[in-house]
């Protein structure tokens, strides 16, 4: 072994166990060779079995989606051919997406009422309420009704106006112990 200033360049300890007491060194290289092309042949057939693995569930999962798929448009045919009687083993189901529809169509409409805009009912274009023709097709924009609560709507049938002079004091919702409607003052 050479050495620089003493020290070895290359450290190799080698014990070796063999029965045979005829050996070569072109025998212990040949079985190293031998365990490594086992060795890379078993992790090439390991990786095959990952691959195809991994490309039969990616497979699986299309299968899945497009049967989800499939299911939600029978699903929807069914709900659009059926909801108005609907077999009663779906009726749950059907009565629960109506009442879902009816939710989404009324936060739809108080989405665009804050925002200060209509639906345009030809084209489906979003328009400022102010308009009275669509900006997109020209066409008349129908306005939307006022959305009221009728626990807080009153009717001027039920207003209870009383005129008061100079003397008499105004009631106020602080001086009244009745807060019923016969008791409101304008």
């Amino acid at each position: 072994m050479s050495s620089i200033v003493g020290k070895p360049l290359v450290t190799l300890q080698l014990t070796v166990y063999y029965k045979k007491e005829d050996f070569t060194m072109n025998d212990v290289f040949e079985k190293i060779s031998k365990n490594l092309t086992g060795a890379g042949k078993a992790v090439t057939e390991k990786t095959k079995q990952v691959s195809e693995s991994a490309k039969l569930n990616a497979k699986i999962v299309s299968s899945e989606h497009t049967i989800s798929e499939n299911y939600a448009i029978l699903g929807k045919f069914y709900y659009e051919t059926y909801k108005s009687n609907p077999d009663d083993e779906v009726a749950e189901a059907v009565n629960s997406i109506t009442a879902a529809m009816d939710a989404i169509t009324e936060m739809k409409a108080q989405l665009l009422s804050i925002k200060g805009s209509v639906l345009c009912a030809a084209c489906g274009a979003e328009c400022p309420i102010e308009s009275n023709f669509c900006p997109k097709c020209g066409s008349v924009l129908e306005k939307p009704q006022p959305v009221s609560d009728e626990a807080e709507t009153v009717s001027a049938d039920e207003v209870v106006v009383e005129e008061t002079t100079a003397e008499e004091p105004t009631a106020t919702a602080d001086d009244s112990d009745d807060d019923s409607e016969e008791n409101l003052y304008i």
